[in-house]
């Protein structure tokens, strides 16, 4: 009994330990709330390490998302960019189009003014031989003075060959006033020590045959063209004026 109640109260006697009773639904929402703050903290650090790393999706999305706005805003300035360019190309082609234009107009208009004055002083001088006799000084000796010829000019064409003359006419002393039907004649002669022989235009297959006919009134001026053989070095050309077969005014000019 002795030895029983030793091993019962005594030192040897095995240890009580007094608990709680706690419920074991508490102690499964317990157990529960452990587990998910444990998954918050595993998410948390795995969420920090990404972003100390540089691997954080979401800083990346945003990253993408503003460099394809800023693209769709320089595709917008590109395209605003080659709208005005194009716009100032179409202004530009537009201002040279009429600063040729009105350079051309300045040109010709130089040349009708060169030309009207041209015209004034032999209409002048015409005025004041009104009533006299005026020779042709080409040859005298073959005109009467009733027609003159002045202002001869003659000029190279774009086609070899091919030449474009200018002159003036007029009708002097009686004659003014009335109309005259005329014949022109080109002689073409070949320069001195080269081959060919004179041209006489204008031939039965000249394309320019009505240039040769000439109905004059008091004062005209001429326009014309004539083509010589490209093989032929033009020295002169002479201008013969007929009435009825009857030389009237001769002039010849050296190229």
């Amino acid at each position: 009994m002795l030895r029983r109640m030793r091993r019962r109260f005594g030192i040897s006697a095995p240890r009580v330990a007094v608990r709680t009773h706690v419920p074991w639904y508490l102690r499964t929402a317990g157990i529960a709330a452990l587990i998910v703050l444990s998954i918050v903290i595993a998410g948390w650090a795995y969420d920090a390490g990404r972003r100390i790393a540089g691997y954080d999706q979401s800083e990346s999305s945003q990253v993408v998302n503003e460099l394809r706005l800023a693209n769709i805003t320089l595709e917008e300035e590109v395209a605003r960019l080659r709208s005005l360019l194009t716009v100032s190309e179409s202004s530009l082609q537009i201002e040279q189009a009429a600063q040729r234009s009105l350079s051309e107009k300045n040109s010709t208009l130089a040349e009708e003014n060169a030309r009207l004055k041209e015209e004034l002083a032999v209409l002048g001088r015409l005025a004041k031989l009104d009533g006299k006799s005026v020779v042709t000084k080409t040859d005298p000796s073959r005109t009467d003075g009733e027609i003159s010829l002045d202002r001869l000019v003659i000029r190279p064409d774009a086609a070899p060959g091919s030449y474009r003359f200018s002159f003036l006419m007029a009708l002097q002393g009686s004659r003014r006033g009335r109309e005259a039907k005329l014949n022109l004649q080109i002689i073409v002669s070949p320069r001195e020590g080269t081959a060919g022989d004179k041209i006489e235009l204008p031939r039965k297959s000249d394309k320019n045959a009505a240039q040769y006919e000439i109905v004059l009134r008091n004062f005209r001026r001429i326009d014309g063209k004539f083509e010589a053989p490209t093989a032929i070095s033009v020295g002169s050309v002479e201008f013969r004026i007929f009435e009825a077969g009857v030389l009237k005014a001769s002039k010849s000019l050296n190229l």
